[in-house]
């Protein structure tokens, strides 16, 4: 029975090992958005390098292999696993030259710039009004009020320019500066009505000073401690820079370091922990929908393994108990066996002991008839008697030797 409860307790170590070695999630996610949620990025991240031990490149996707090797071609120094990034979010395409809808813009890590555009009539459901009638989109509102009082608890103060626009004040803003300062300026520094991250309701522009949000913005803000700051901190709250100087050749924009955009936390401590500043190019890496579906085959694949090992160490459990089961059995059918051995002994050394005492009996009841008759009638007894007592010795020892076998 030891045996049995052993057998059984490893089977439970084993299913509870094997519950813990397999995520329990599946990511998904679109062309233009992903839905990671729910789960630690650093578990994301962390699967991403398990299937870099076997692909290079996780985020080479083969459909665009092609588009690589132009791009190469256009920028040789490159390496490759910006080349991918950058394609994988169609940095290589002109600006406004392919543009693709964003399917779910709800999504915190939603990817809007001048090839991926929001639908006209989307707006945030989950608003939160900040200072001045700002508005903001729930989580990033909190996460941008918990900056800002940790700033003013360093003495810094920060100054909400603008928040969330409609669509079509987006649309009128665009014009404006076209009207001002043309066409070709006015692309540098603002997007075209539904190309815009102030759309999404996660985007905010911020000063040292203030400012009526008009088209000059700068003031002087990148040489500011709020800016410094922000720069050193900002991912802790969840936000990024989201256009850092040098990248306007491939973001169309100027740099802005007013412009802050709230992405979570996990993406943005990753973002500031491998050194990328450039949204688009960690987009293209960790999620893109190829790299996803990667991660999702990544998943199965080992919970299928899981699984597998799983039914192996049940079946395997299952085996140990029967044979734990069919010991036990043999075990107790050879204890019954001697027990009945031992009974059958003690019955014949019972029965040998009783034939010894009748034939004592007999044998003492003849001596008294012996001594009491005749002569001749004595003759004839002890005659009898010995043939008598020869067959009771022999019915005595074929008893012990019964016992013996």
């Amino acid at each position: 029975m030891r045996k049995l409860i052993t057998s059984v307790l490893i089977i439970a170590g084993i299913f509870a090992l094997l519950s813990f070695s397999v995520p329990a999630y599946v990511v998904q996610g679109t062309e233009t958005s992903n839905t990671i949620e729910d789960f630690d990025f650093e578990d994301y991240l962390a699967i991403i390098n398990s299937i870099a031990q076997t692909e290079e490149y996780p985020h080479f996707l083969a459909k665009n292999a092609q588009r690589y090797d132009e791009y190469k071609e256009n920028n040789p120094d490159m390496p490759y696993d910006i080349v991918f990034a950058h394609v994988n979010v169609d940095i290589d395409k002109e600006p406004y030259a392919d543009i693709q809808p964003v399917l779910d813009p709800d999504k915190i890590t939603v990817l809007v710039n001048k090839n991926f555009v929001l639908p006209s009539d989307w707006e945030p459901d989950d608003f939160v009004e900040l200072a001045g009638g700002h508005l903001m989109r729930e989580e990033a509102a909190e996460h941008f009020l918990l900056m800002r009082e940790a700033m003013r608890e360093e003495g810094l103060n920060l100054n909400i320019i603008i928040t969330y626009r409609t669509y079509a004040s987006q649309r009128n803003h665009f014009n404006n500066a076209v009207s001002r300062v043309g066409l070709a300026s006015a692309e540098a520094g603002f997007a075209r009505p539904g190309h815009s991250e102030h759309q999404t309701g996660l985007a905010i522009d911020v000063l040292h000073k203030a400012h009526d949000g008009g088209l000059m913005m700068n003031m002087g803000f990148e040489d500011s401690k709020q800016f410094h700051w922000l720069v050193e901190n900002a991912h802790e709250f969840g936000f990024i820079l989201r256009f850092p100087e040098g990248y306007r050749n491939l973001s169309g924009f100027i740099f802005e370091p007013w412009h802050w955009r709230y992405v979570g936390i996990p993406i943005a401590m990753a973002m500031y922990n491998e050194e990328i500043p450039f949204y688009e190019e960690f987009y293209g890496r960790y999620l893109v929908q190829g790299v996803l579906d990667k991660v999702n085959q990544y998943i199965l694949e080992q919970q299928y393994i899981a699984e597998s090992e799983a039914a192996a160490a049940e079946a395997a459990a299952e085996a140990a108990i029967q044979e734990a089961i069919a010991a036990e059995i043999a075990e107790a059918e050879a204890r019954a066996a001697e027990a009945a051995e031992a009974a059958k002994a003690a019955e014949a050394e019972e029965a040998a002991k009783a034939a010894k005492d009748a034939l004592a009996a007999e044998i003492a009841e003849a001596e008294i008839k012996k001594n009491t008759m005749p002569s001749g009638s004595r003759h004839f007894l002890e005659g009898i008697s010995i043939v008598v007592i020869s067959a009771a010795i022999t019915v005595w020892h074929l008893i012990l030797k019964k016992k013996r076998v």
